[in-house]
């Protein structure tokens, strides 16, 4: 008996070590996660501190003041070093969204052919360049003013697709390697590894702050966790190329090549996959109205995310935050959004049954709450309050995907999901200026305005969520299917991307950017929904 006992506690822990042994891409997006937090936070004062010593010519000791908040008489000073720091990121922001969204349309196709290896390395090879240019940066500081010191810094990043590139490398990898059957388990080992890189990050971050480390060492230390990341992947990743993927190459003779050269311009041309990805909108389907309006729900979500780079300021101003207590503020917030979303969709959908439509209700309701708490918080426990009010912001993204997988065909799924994660990308062209310009108006006045903004883009989707709730013989409530365990794994992702400015920004959306959506012929595209169904 007990030598059966022996053989199969032998037999777990070989299973164990196989399962460790094949992760890959998930401990490298770990550690990818945890260096982007620290050198998010070691980086922050910086660029502060350079608009306050060579935009605006401040002295240099009365900027130390400002920056660490040693002396709070400069208020006046601070607002204008806000109001320019909110310029640079309204341009920078449209800039390398433009650049990020053609690399992505470009590295995804080119990946189906080419295998993914090359583009994880590359999209690390520019997350290990940026804590780089930070330090070289920091070097120069007082030399160099805050815009040209941007691009010094996030230019590298942007060219390689960053972690976005990373994102979507790593869930084709993980898509092209593993079953069917196996597939969303090891896609949520993949996804799990990432979120918890962001709290790790800031509890190293604020470590390494508390403990007065220094910029330079906390630089460092991500550019060694980012290089570790880069040799496992090295290492462990094989250039497999996906079942099916066509050769670029051709040795048939000049015509065949020619028509070979046409069609892979076609199949790598970032402007033909755009055009793609929005042909979705213009199919002929029945009540083609709803999908327009379940679209408009998904925009109304996902705007509201480029406040995020504007919370920082807000702190600042209104509370007299330092990095730190806006480090620890973030992990909190980080922890409650990822509850919200587990404990809405576990009590609202699987224990209450609540329709989609109102589940997304409830959720608005959540969001437009916070955003509102958040806009008149004067004091810490304020803040808190407003986050905890707002954990069930990200189950919003839960629903619309639901509902919209309802109206479309099942050959049309890929190509869904691929528009979403396009207009994801396409959204901070327009938001994150917005935002900007908002808070650059108001913060003398009224710094927490842009939340307002945040609840009043919500307020339309509520709107819609409310017709649907009412529309008893509506399609989207026929059925009453809980979302996919990937779709809960995404909306934890996208709920981050409020909270924590510019980290682990990909989605699951991103993926499906490279395998799913922009494929022309009609096994291709049962193949997508064959994937998406796993």
């Amino acid at each position: 008996m007990s030598s059966r006992k022996n053989t199969g506690s032998g037999r777990d822990k070989k299973s164990c070590m196989a399962s460790l042994k094949g992760l890959t891409v998930e401990p490298a997006g770990f550690l990818l996660v945890v260096a982007l937090v620290v050198s998010h936070l070691a980086f922050q004062n910086v660029v502060m501190e350079t608009i306050c010593r060579v935009d605006l010519e401040y002295d240099a000791d009365i900027c130390k003041e400002i920056i660490n908040k040693v002396n709070i008489t400069y208020k006046a000073e601070e607002r204008e070093i806000q109001k320019v720091v909110a310029g640079v990121q309204a341009i920078t922001s449209v800039i390398f969204s433009c650049i990020t969204v053609l690399v992505v349309l470009f590295i995804g196709p080119w990946s189906d052919a080419n295998g993914r290896k090359v583009p994880l390395l590359l999209s690390m090879s520019g997350l290990i360049l940026m804590p780089t240019m930070m330090i070289v940066g920091y070097l120069c500081l007082g030399k160099i003013a805050a815009l040209p010191m941007a691009f010094l810094v996030m230019f590298p990043m942007t060219l390689t697709g960053g972690i976005v590139v990373f994102g979507m490398s790593a869930g084709s990898y993980i898509c092209d390697t593993t079953t069917p059957k196996n597939r969303t388990v090891r896609m949520g080992v993949f996804s799990a590894s990432v979120r918890s890189g962001t709290p790790i990050g800031f509890v190293v971050g604020g470590l390494l702050m508390k403990f007065q480390v220094g910029i330079i060492k906390s630089l460092l230390v991500s550019v060694c966790l980012s290089g570790l990341a880069f040799v496992l992947v090295l290492l462990r990743v094989k250039n497999g190329k996906p079942e099916g993927a066509e050769e670029d190459g051709d040795e048939n003779g000049g015509a065949l090549r020619n028509r070979r050269k046409i069609s892979c311009w076609r199949k790598y041309n970032p402007v033909t996959k755009l055009i793609q990805a929005f042909a979705i909108l213009f199919q002929k389907r029945e009540h083609p109205w709803r999908f327009y309006l379940l679209i408009l729900v998904h925009i109304c979500y996902a705007a509201p995310g480029a406040e995020h780079a504007m919370i920082y300021l807000f702190v600042r101003e209104r509370l007299q935050w330092n990095i730190s207590s806006f480090g620890f503020f973030s992990m909190v917030n980080w922890l409650l959004s990822a509850a919200g979303v587990f404990l809405s969709m576990y009590v609202l959908s699987k224990k209450l049954k609540l329709s989609d439509a109102l589940v997304g209700f409830v959720s608005g309701i959540s969001q437009i709450g916070g955003s509102m708490l958040y806009a008149f918080s004067t004091t810490p426990a304020m803040m808190y309050c407003a986050s905890a009010l707002d954990m069930m912001n990200g189950t919003i993204n839960v629903v619309v995907k639901s509902m919209l997988s309802k109206l479309v065909a099942a050959n049309e799924v890929g190509k869904l999901f691929a528009l979403l994660g396009v207009i994801d990308s396409l959204l901070p062209l327009v938001m994150m200026p917005t935002y900007a310009m908002v808070y650059r108006s108001t913060v003398t006045f009224f710094a927490g305005a842009f939340f307002l903004l945040s609840a009043g883009i919500t307020i339309p989707a509520e709107i819609i969520f409310l017709y649907f709730m009412c529309s008893k013989d509506d399609k989207v409530e026929e059925t009453n299917e809980e979302p996919t365990a990937l779709d809960q794994l995404q909306s934890t992702m996208e709920s981050l991307n409020r909270s924590v400015p510019d980290l682990a920004k990909f989605t699951t959306n991103d993926v499906r950017l490279s395998r799913e959506g922009f494929e022309d012929d009609e096994e291709s595209d049962v193949e997508e929904s064959r994937d998406l169904k796993f």
